[in-house]
């Protein structure tokens, strides 16, 4: 990564950086984990928040008019210490569906996570199945398959899934759009393609590291636990 040229300008404050976040924290935090984003971003085309102003990020998605992807011979062009967030993409044909918990609150979008993740564990299309949190205010349940499909098939193929456990649709919505109050499982944010999702060991935009969470530590999972 090219050092940056003002590496004590805080370019991020809120309530868990209360000093602020600097060029030269992006900077190191990315130095040390670029091998880890390399292999969560490999073959996907990826979108950008770059912080252009304190706490004021823009979204890129091209470069030159083109789809970005990110490799070890680019990387320390692309990645700067104003890039806050790294997006991976969805392809037309993928083996993942990214499964949202849409809530008002942190702390209300524990439960909806486990009694989720605790249904599409059972579920014999699904070869494996991880808790992030998104470095927000939420979690993603991330679904693998066991091969490619397009990604409406797959999305399609999960929402018929989780319609069909009357304990989830008693409790929350299954929608693309969240009713105030209620929680909501949404998989349209992410899971068409070109949607974009928080990449794990991503910062989110406002600093938080984006990490997978035992099932069984959700409920004591704080945000300040993943600060970096």
């Amino acid at each position: 990564m090219g050092y940056p040229e003002h590496p004590e300008t805080i370019i991020l404050k809120n309530k868990f950086y209360y000093s602020g976040l600097r060029e030269i924290d992006i900077y190191n935090y990315y130095r040390n984990n670029m091998y880890n984003i390399l292999n969560q971003v490999k073959d996907r085309d990826i979108m950008l928040a770059i912080l252009v102003d304190i706490n004021k990020p823009v979204i890129r998605r091209k470069i030159k008019g083109k789809f970005i992807k990110l490799t070890p011979s680019n990387f320390d062009k692309v990645i700067t210490g104003r890039t806050i967030s790294i997006y991976s993409t969805m392809a037309y044909y993928d083996n993942i569906i990214i499964v949202d918990i849409d809530t008002d609150t942190f702390e209300q979008a524990k439960d909806p996570t486990i009694n989720t993740y605790n249904e599409l564990k059972k579920a014999s299309f699904i070869k494996n199945i991880t808790i992030r949190y998104t470095g927000k205010t939420g979690f993603h349940i991330v679904c693998e398959l066991p091969r490619k499909l397009k990604i409406d098939t797959t999305r399609m193929l999960i929402e018929r899934y989780l319609l069909s456990k009357n304990e989830l649709t008693k409790q929350y919505t299954i929608s693309p759009k969240r009713t105030k109050g209620i929680p909501n499982i949404d998989l349209w944010a992410s899971n068409k393609v070109r949607g974009a999702f928080i990449t794990l060991y991503s910062l989110s935009i406002i600093g938080l590291k984006c990490i997978n969470v035992e099932v069984n530590r959700v409920r004591s999972f704080k945000q300040e636990f993943s600060k970096i």
